[in-house]
């Protein structure tokens, strides 16, 4: 997508949620998962390239020790519509026996968090404790799993900003927005 139609399709964008909203959520995110896993020594796996805003934001609530991964995996490719989870870059720090956070942007049908949490279980993972910043409610079909923390919640559209992208555009963003139709080109 040209910069061009991304500038026009966000100006006609509503706000779903403002910095304020989203760094009360974050925030409360960080106290709710510290309290369940600061004596976990946990490896966090932040999900590239949508979790990295939430993980930054998220590591600077936490002053218990941890080790930082990520990996990196897609449905999207950069459209609008899910296909199969494709790896691009698995954990470079060892799971077995390990408490395991992974963190992600959005969670929408839940196959990216069901491919990443079966990957860390294969591989001797202890626990695995997923944390999102927004759940999507909607009556689509979804794989047979459920996030541990989830900050906010929107309906079926097309959200993007703290970490979420239109088409590649905008994860920098503090605030997040919508738009109705699907984003496509």
């Amino acid at each position: 997508m040209e910069l061009e139609r991304a500038q026009e399709i966000h100006r006609s964008a509503d706000q779903l949620f403002d910095q304020q909203a989203v760094e009360q959520s974050i925030e409360d995110l960080a106290s709710k998962v510290a309290q369940e896993c600061e004596n976990d020594f946990p490896l966090v796996l932040c999900v590239m390239n949508g979790g990295l805003y939430l993980t930054g934001q998220l590591l600077r609530h936490w002053d218990f020790p941890l080790t930082l991964d990520y990996v990196h995996t897609t449905r999207y490719r950069l459209a609008s519509l899910g296909k199969d989870v494709l790896w691009k870059v698995y954990p470079q720090n060892e799971i077995k026996d390990r408490n395991i956070i992974i963190i992600d942007d959005i969670f929408d049908q839940g196959y990216t968090l069901e491919e990443v949490q079966s990957y860390c279980v294969k591989h001797g993972a202890k626990k695995c404790t997923s944390v999102f910043l927004i759940r999507k409610t909607h009556d689509r079909k979804k794989a047979d799993i459920q996030p541990d923390f989830v900050g906010l919640e929107c309906g079926d559209c097309y959200v993007y900003g703290v970490g979420m992208d239109l088409n590649n555009h905008f994860r920098n963003l503090s605030c997040i927005y919508n738009i109705e139709r699907k984003v496509t080109e």
